[in-house]
């Protein structure tokens, strides 16, 4: 069983309880962030610490110190016999006793590298993402437009969805950020799309260049993606993960050769930063 921190107790996950009327329960009135524990160590903490407390800025959430988060976060890896899990903390207004935080140790299937390997069906969302001038890019658990994207695609069929901006531009997935190919070349929605902006993402931002790969941030249609030569997703939990068809387009996995660099000398450095 799986121990967990909740509002000052190390406590069974399953005992893991929050009072009727938590706002972050009742009305989504949280933030959260996710962090990736390898080899009892975690890539980059600091920077997912650093984007929980602008979330909990824009919603005027009380976050504890820095410090005592990342005391939380190592005392999860103490308590728990994991070596590969994700980290997630929960922050939510709370009720009458106050606001809650709550955060777990979750172990990743030991398939999981074979998972990311294999590719996601991903299908275009009808409903789009919220542009920038409307919602700041505020991690939240309530965030409905990735809620009814992944709807569509367990309805069509597929592993997961693409939103577009209301203008058509590409901009993420529901939790993750999006590269494509052409040539040597990698693309990737810019931060004016809306996007949220991941660890991952930035990871493959400095890695790509020296691989051979120059990015080209910016708005981009749709349309870019149908010719594109491989498309993947990037996250916290699995790295990178290729796009074995997109809408009904099938993308070869002989053509994944980007994909393949990144997650070998993407996962060779988060074994030399975890900490």
């Amino acid at each position: 069983m799986s121990t967990a921190y909740l509002d000052g107790q190390w406590i069974d996950e399953d005992d893991a309880v929050i009072p009727a009327d938590d706002r972050g329960f009742l009305h989504g009135d949280a933030v959260f962030e996710t962090g990736r524990l390898v080899r009892g160590g975690f890539f980059r903490l600091g920077r997912h610490l650093d984007r929980l407390a602008a979330s909990a800025q824009a919603l005027a959430l009380p976050l504890p110190p820095l410090a005592d988060l990342l005391a939380i976060a190592r005392g999860l890896a103490e308590r728990n016999p994991f070596t590969e899990a994700t980290l997630r903390i929960t922050l939510t207004r709370g009720g009458r006793r106050g606001p809650t935080l709550l955060a777990t140790l979750t172990p990743l299937p030991a398939d999981w590298r074979e998972r990311a390997a294999a590719g996601w069906r991903v299908i275009t969302a009808t409903v789009c993402h919220p542009p920038l001038d409307c919602l700041p890019p505020v991690k939240t658990p309530g965030r409905l437009h990735g809620l009814v994207a992944r709807a569509q695609a367990r309805g069509a069929g597929a592993d997961d969805a693409l939103l577009l901006t209301p203008g058509g531009d590409v901009c993420e997935g529901p939790t993750w950020n999006i590269f494509w190919r052409n040539g040597d070349t990698l693309y990737t929605p810019s931060a004016d799309t809306g996007l949220l902006d991941g660890v991952t993402r930035a990871a493959i931002l400095e890695l790509a260049p020296a691989l051979g790969y120059p990015v080209v941030q910016g708005r981009f249609a749709r349309g870019a993606l149908d010719g594109a030569d491989e498309i993947f997703a990037t996250m916290t939990s699995s790295g990178v993960v290729p796009f074995s068809a997109l809408d009904g387009r099938a993308l070869p996995a002989e053509h994944r050769r980007a994909a393949l660099h990144l997650q070998q000398d993407y996962w060779k450095r988060v074994g030399a930063e975890a900490d």
